[in-house]
């Protein structure tokens, strides 16, 4: 049984409803590689943005996925909040993208839950 990883995703402050990638704070890169299938458990603000929205995007291969998380809704403070995982990931190379979404723009972190190792 595999221990699951927790990863830390910042972006710079970046223009309202432009995408810019996520850097691991552990790598200082943005893109990782998968060489086995993965899942992401959980997606958490760290901390919680003083202000603004923010959409943040997973990206495979340089394609959009369907994975898209909202900082109003991963909140670690917000009664309520589950977990958007688990995610299933295939074989590939990942970028975290992020967007502002509102007028007001910060930089910000996620934390990322993974199942299994990044290798």
């Amino acid at each position: 049984m595999a221990v699951p990883e927790i990863r830390r995703y910042t972006s710079v402050v970046g223009v309202i409803n432009v995408f810019n990638n996520m850097t691991d704070d552990s790598t200082t890169t943005a893109q990782f590689t998968l060489f086995e299938p993965n899942a992401i458990l959980d997606v958490v603000n760290d901390p919680n943005p003083a202000t603004g929205t923010y959409e943040m995007r997973l990206l495979k291969n340089g394609l959009e996925t369907p994975v898209k998380v909202f900082s109003s809704a991963i909140s670690p403070a917000t009664a309520g909040r589950m977990a958007i995982g688990p995610v299933n990931m295939s074989k590939g190379q990942y970028i975290w993208a992020r967007a502002p979404r509102s007028t007001v723009v910060i930089a910000n972190s996620i934390l990322v839950k993974y199942a299994r190792p990044l290798v």
